[in-house]
């Protein structure tokens, strides 16, 4: 592998943000619904332009997961316990 390619992939590792289409799995979307909801203002996650791609910053899309998460271990927190013993049959 010569000097340019591996500075080429090196950079791209480095990106500090990550294309909608690279995302679009984890939304259980694909990338133009993203983008259609990026332009009417719906995502949930900030994203940008750069160029004629939209981008999400990758440590804003870290923290969106992370409030994800601790909302829903919150949420097993609060539920009541299940009730002990077997449940009868009528």
């Amino acid at each position: 592998m010569n000097a340019a390619v591996a500075s080429i992939i090196t950079a791209a590792a480095e990106q500090s943000w990550i294309d909608v289409r690279e995302i679009a799995a984890q939304f259980g979307m694909t990338a133009a619904s993203i983008k259609n909801s990026i332009l009417e203002r719906r995502f949930p996650v900030p994203s940008y332009k750069l160029g004629k791609r939209h981008v999400i910053d990758r440590e804003v899309l870290a923290a969106y997961w992370a409030e994800r998460k601790a909302e829903g271990m919150q949420g097993l927190k609060e539920r009541p316990a299940p009730p002990k013993g077997r449940a009868r049959r009528r």
